[in-house]
């Protein structure tokens, strides 16, 4: 935990100010000397509350101590995770009152429950922490030498990525006329919330494998070049059953098929077909929450995925290969949480994606239709075989005329 330097918020009283405080002393003095007696009574009685406020609202915050308790977090969409928040007064002086704040993310892909409260509104220390929006939860008083625990939930609400690991705590006197607040970098503690996983059907994409069996592990196997025989074990096909050696023999055996390619799958999505469909974006919410149930669906199977996402305002675009060993689905789902579709204004690495047609098993666009699709030079360089889209309108084909498409609503379980 690194603590930074404490400060007086502006939103403190005038009485507190420096300048304040030695002219009510000077004054109250030369007034006294003027025989004004109840004006330098009253000058010193604004001196002495307001550098007593000054020096209790500034110790406030020593030695108090803030911990987190929870490691990173990965969620999706409408999942929960507790952290565990300890306030420690390691002094004598009490605490009149103590703020919690910290910022809120831009995206609001996660919030806190009800003990903590949202507010939006242009004070001076919601701009220095550079957002708007902070979470904020009050605690009265705190005696010396006491600690306090409580636990918090947090709810994904929608996909993205949120580092909270600043925390402003903000304190002062008992008069209400001193704020000081101080920056506290706690471990650091990252919430991953990946798009919302439902239950999705794989079954087009098996049907879709070129002349192939499904094998072991999501593998393709060449049925027309036998690579031998081996002994018959529990679960095996009864059609792969070699019948005439089983007629010549008291023996079961069983054909192994040549391995000619690994099931991969790589999806490129079109986010730009969706912009101006609706303004809270639903439609390509949906369809990413579709993308990452399949990437998960056929993985868990076997199947090895790839992704490419457009490039964007400052960053460029991204390329997972279903072949890269160091990659798995977990990596494409954060690729997708992080994924900014309002910042995508360049397109894809059409390079990258044209060479996958020699070596990935389905190449499959994911765009809103064919009439809205953005990548349409892509889409002329990729070879009809192994092409697919999967689209979330697929009555107007447009530009994918008399290409493979697929409804996103046909993917969903239970969807006709």
């Amino acid at each position: 935990m690194k603590k930074g330097k404490k400060h007086t918020s502006k939103l403190s009283s005038i009485l507190v100010a420096p300048i304040f405080i030695v002219i009510a002393f000077i004054v109250s003095l030369i007034a006294d000397r003027a025989g004004l007696n109840m004006l330098s009574v009253f000058l010193f009685s604004l001196f002495a509350v307001g550098l007593t406020a000054r020096i209790w609202g500034f110790n406030a915050l020593r030695r108090v101590n803030i911990s987190i308790s929870g490691e990173t977090v990965t969620m999706s969409v409408g999942d929960t995770t507790e952290l565990t928040y300890t306030i420690e007064n390691n002094k004598l002086l009490p605490l009149t009152w103590l703020e919690l704040c910290f910022k809120a993310p831009e995206n609001g892909c996660v919030a806190p429950d009800s003990g903590f409260s949202l507010h939006r509104f242009q004070e001076p220390e919601a701009n220095a922490e550079g957002s708007a929006a902070i979470f904020r939860r009050r605690i009265m008083f705190v005696m010396g030498y006491q600690s306090i625990s409580w636990k918090t939930v947090w709810s994904a609400r929608r996909r993205g990525v949120y580092e909270a690991s600043k925390v402003s705590l903000r304190s002062g006197d008992g008069f209400g006329l001193s704020r000081s607040i101080q920056d506290i970098d706690t471990d650091c503690r990252i919430f991953v919330v990946w798009p919302k996983i439902i239950p999705v059907d794989t079954a087009p994409f098996f049907r879709n494998v070129w002349l192939g069996g499904a094998g072991r592990r999501g593998y393709v196997e060449d049925q027309t070049v036998l690579r031998g025989l081996r002994d018959y074990l529990p679960g095996d096909p009864w059609k792969r059953i070699d019948w005439r050696t089983a007629a010549r023999s008291d023996e079961l055996m069983v054909r192994n098929f040549e391995t000619i390619l690994p099931a991969t799958v790589h999806f490129a999505l079109d986010s730009a077909s969706f912009s101006g469909i609706s303004e809270d974006e639903r439609e390509l919410e949906d369809c990413i929450s579709v993308l990452a149930s399949l990437i998960l669906e056929l993985s868990a199977i076997g199947i090895s995925c790839g992704l490419s996402l457009p490039r964007g305002d400052g960053y460029p675009s991204v390329n997972i290969s279903s072949e890269d060993p160091a990659m798995d689905a977990r990596d494409l789902l954060n690729s997708l949480a992080v994924f900014q579709a309002d910042k995508a204004t360049g397109g894809f690495d059409e390079e990258f994606i044209n060479s996958l047609s020699l070596t990935v098993g389905q190449l499959w666009i994911v765009t809103y239709s064919g009439a809205r699709l953005s990548c349409r030079s892509l889409v002329e360089r990729t070879e009809t075989s192994g092409f697919f889209a999967l689209c979330s309108d697929t009555n107007d084909p447009g530009y994918l005329s008399g290409r493979p498409m697929l409804s996103i609503d046909r993917v969903k379980r239970g969807e006709s």
